[in-house]
């Protein structure tokens, strides 16, 4: 008996031992992997300031990308950064959203227009840090005509003075950024060539617009839903997308509907978790090409 209860004290030893250095080896990839930067040309991006492209850039902003989600202070429009303290367990860490406004010490005023590109579409700051939480993979895709015209929208906004924390993580906040838990992803592949929106109307355009909307933060790369990482016990499941959920009973008309309302067919309320307040804003012909999309998906 003592000589099994030897051997079990020593494969647990061991088994400690292993964890203890694996999390040594995540907690230390952290370290290195947080603070890279990366040093490669800059494609070139000049605004779109003309009254069209300004319009098209706010419309993209306010009404698919939903910027203001994350830097427009709560219950304000105005995009002059804000920031978070996180919590979770042993990871803690001050989330900073940059000020938005082309305000020169403290926006986007010093920057040029392709280093503003860089930072929409391949998550990198103009010294070439990695812009963690910026969910660059979704804005990859983006036409560099709708970047132009993004950048000509936020040229033209007031601008504000906007003094925000430094963003700081402790050990086990850094692994997690950089490690593939199912976070946006930020810094992603250089752009080197002319980039194109598909033609509107497409399925094509609809996986467009889907992806610069972000869907799949919430309802999974394959659009089948479920509970997203790190969420409180009180937050619902995000839902099934595809035809196999409950949207396979929708006609488009219902989905347009939903999203300008808020209510589903069956009278339901859309939980305030689903920001259907910034996709209501986008037009019924945009909104069915993200159907239509969604549709032609396998069922899960």
């Amino acid at each position: 008996m003592r000589k099994v209860l030897k051997w079990l004290g020593i494969g647990l030893g061991v088994l400690v031992g292993l964890l203890l250095l694996a999390l040594a080896g995540v907690l230390g990839y952290g370290e290195i992997a947080y603070g890279r930067t990366h040093d490669r040309p800059i494609y070139p991006i000049t605004a779109d300031t003309s009254p069209e492209g300004i319009a098209h850039g706010e419309y993209l902003v306010r009404a698919v990308m939903a910027c203001a989600d994350c830097h427009a202070p709560e219950g304000s429009s105005e995009m002059i950064g804000t920031s978070e303290q996180l919590s979770v367990g042993p990871i803690r860490a001050t989330l900073v959203f940059p000020n938005l406004t082309p305000d020169e010490e403290t926006g986007l005023g010093a920057w040029t227009d392709a280093e503003i590109a860089r930072a929409i579409r391949e998550g990198l700051s103009p010294d070439g840090r990695e812009l963690r939480i910026m969910p660059s993979s979704n804005f990859h895709r983006l036409s560099d005509a709708d970047t132009a015209a993004i950048i000509g929208y936020l040229r033209s906004q007031e601008p504000v003075r906007s003094e925000l924390p430094e963003r700081s993580a402790n050990a086990f906040a850094k692994a997690m950024f950089v490690l593939p838990l199912g976070l946006p992803e930020a810094y992603g592949p250089a752009i080197t060539q002319p980039q194109n929106a598909p033609e509107p109307g497409t399925l094509e355009y609809g996986a467009y617009l889907t992806s610069l909307a972000g869907c799949r933060d919430c309802h999974k790369s394959d659009f089948s839903g479920g509970r997203l990482p790190f969420s409180e016990s009180d937050v619902p499941p995000a839902p099934n997308l595809t035809s196999g959920g409950s949207l396979g009973d929708w006609s488009e008309a219902d989905f347009v509907k939903t999203l300008h309302t808020g209510i589903r067919p069956d009278g339901s309320i859309l939980t305030e978790d689903m920001p259907w307040r910034v996709y209501t804003r986008m037009t019924d012909d945009d909104l069915g090409a993200i159907y239509q999309y969604l549709m032609s998906l396998p069922a899960r």
